[in-house]
């Protein structure tokens, strides 16, 4: 009898101990508290206003790139204008001379103004009318002119141009319209045996390219 209450001690011992640990495993159902709600809210806001502020960034980031880029091209046609002119004997530049500007002090003796150099225009760029007409006439001889597209407002022309592929030897400039409509043209520039590959070009790219004799 003593053996068997032992065992039978042992076997209620065992089954204790089975049953607390699959109590153990038993899933436990909690309510999330509030704090933890609202900072989970928190952070979904967060998320969105970095999300919308980089893509308010890139808008602003690529009209900022457009306008530099319009300015940049403005730019560079007129001063490639302006060197062509002048080599072409039709501009005469602008004649500058530098000047200096003595130190000078105030009568009160309150003020010192340091000496320094400064450049005056002594007369501004000037056509020269009889090289002009020379050199339209070797221009018009060696270089052919084409109507590319038209567009309705000036920045829309800046942006084709600077943006558009170019063929070799090609030169656009952007002109606004003879006439009281405010469109723009872009003009594009070659010499004369490159004119037919170059408006090809432009018209496989759905342009309605015309030649202006």
């Amino acid at each position: 009898m003593k053996g068997r209450g032992k065992g039978v001690y042992s076997l209620l011992a065992f089954v204790a101990v089975v049953a607390l640990s699959f109590g153990a495993c038993a899933p436990t159902i909690r309510a999330i508290p509030d704090e933890v709600m609202e900072n989970e809210a928190v952070k979904a806001a967060y998320e969105k206003g970095r999300e919308d502020g980089r893509k308010d960034a890139s808008v602003l980031a690529k009209q900022e790139i457009e306008e530099k880029l319009g300015g940049f091209v403005r730019k560079y046609r007129d001063e490639m204008l302006y060197l062509e002119l002048v080599k072409g004997g039709v501009l005469k530049p602008a004649q500058v001379s530098m000047v200096y500007i003595p130190g000078r002090v105030s009568q009160d003796g309150g003020t010192f103004s340091a000496p320094s150099l400064s450049w005056k225009v002594v007369s501004p760029p000037q056509f020269v009318s009889e090289e002009s007409t020379k050199w339209m006439n070797r221009d018009r001889a060696n270089f052919c002119y084409f109507l590319i597209d038209t567009f309705n407002t000036e920045k829309d022309a800046y942006t084709f141009v600077g943006r558009t592929q170019k063929p070799e030897g090609v030169f656009l400039s952007s002109v606004s319209h003879g006439d009281s409509s405010g469109k723009w043209a872009v003009i594009g520039k070659t010499v004369t045996g490159n004119c037919t590959n170059a408006m090809n070009f432009y018209k496989a790219s759905g342009h309605h390219t015309v030649r202006i004799e």
